[in-house]
Parts: structure tokens; sequence; C-alpha cells
């Protein structure tokens, strides 16, 4: 849980402490070049290693973060953050769009890794139909879909293309 909230504010230093020791310490980086950093701390160098950066905008949509090449898959998805308005989220609709992108460069027992957020106009997207609030429905599901999943698919396009 630290670990997302940590990916939600850059601008936050956290601190966690258990018996009166220091477990975690998260400094503050409120700029954006600061940002690699934390998140190295957070996924660890290997994903910074083949993170893709993305920064994507359509109309009142904006999608930035970190992708991971398929080289850096996992068994796992331990390592697939996602925030919408810098709420943490577990959404089917995300999942699915970035799956999708990642469909024909990654076995069946594969998983993408990513850091990303997505900025939407808030009348867009209803937050309460989740108890816990990790979900949410978007008035307008296929076109944010589709543009998560073009996003992703053409940073790794890119990236297939240099290679």
């Amino acid at each position: 849980m630290v670990r997302r909230i940590a990916l939600a504010r850059f601008d936050v230093a956290i601190n966690l402490s258990h018996n009166g020791k220091l477990m975690r310490q998260y400094r503050a980086a409120p700029d954006p070049s600061q940002h690699e950093r934390r998140l190295a701390s957070i996924c660890g160098p290997a994903f910074l290693q083949h993170a893709l950066a993305i920064s994507w905008q359509h109309g009142d949509l904006t999608i930035r973060g970190w992708v991971a090449d398929p080289a850096a898959s996992r068994t796992l998805s331990e390592m697939q953050y996602c925030y919408v308005n810098n709420r943490m989220m577990r959404d089917r609709l995300i999942n699915h769009a970035i799956r999708q992108a990642y469909q024909d460069l990654l076995k069946d027992d594969q998983q993408p890794a990513y850091v990303l957020y997505l900025d939407i106009d808030p009348h867009q997207v209803d937050v309460n139909v989740h108890p816990a609030k990790h979900e949410v429905r978007f008035h307008q599901a296929r076109l944010v879909h589709d543009f998560i999943y073009q996003a992703v698919t053409t940073v790794l396009q890119q990236t297939a293309a240099r290679c």
C-alpha cells in the first residue's frame, strides 16, 4: 500500500517505520526529473531499465507514466500500478486495454509491468461503483479503452522499430 501511495504522490516525502525502525523512506520528488529515481526505488532498477515513457493526450484524456518493454514481463501482476485522476485503481477496462496492447508480445502466462496515470474530466468518470473505490465506470468507456490501447501500442511499436 505504501508503494501505491508513494507512486501517487511524488511531491510528498514518505517514511515508514515499524517499532521505531525506519523500514522505507521515499524522498519527495516534486520535479519531474526526479520521478525516475523514486520509480527505481519502488519498482526496482530492472523496471526502470526496461521502462518506456508514455505521454499522450486526446481531448480531455491524458495518459502518462511508464510501460515496460516485453522483456521485463512477469508471471505475477504485482508490478501493475494505475491511477485515475491520482486515485489508485485496479480497473478491468484499463487492464484489458493494456493487456490487449501487449497481446502479441507476451506469452499467456506473462503479465505486463506498468505505472500509468490517466487524467480525465471528473464528470466523465463515476468512482462510486466499487465499495473500496478500486474500480470506476467511464461514461465513454469505449473511447477510454481505445485511447489507452492506442497510446500503449504506439509506444511499444516505436520501441520495437528502434531495435
